[in-house]
């Protein structure tokens, strides 16, 4: 049983450093608006690496839950 725990944290960590990785390659648009024109529309093109991390998250959380069930001390 501590094998399995520990293989899932350890995958768990793994999969956080990971999307650290892709976190941190983000970088800010050139500020080009007096010279270019204004950018228009929302910056869905930065934000996918927020939502893949918030959804792996979900899943983990979902799958540990379900591996793991709480269990209620009377």
């Amino acid at each position: 049983m501590s094998r399995v725990i520990f293989a899932s944290c350890l995958l768990l960590v793994i999969s956080f450093l990971v999307f650290d990785v892709a976190t941190a390659s983000y970088k800010k648009p050139p500020f080009n608006g007096s010279i270019f024109g204004k950018r228009t529309g929302p910056p869905t093109d930065y934000e996918t690496a927020g939502k893949a991390l918030s959804t792996m998250c979900e899943i983990a959380s979902e799958a540990c839950a379900a591996w793991f069930p709480v269990q209620e001390n009377n």
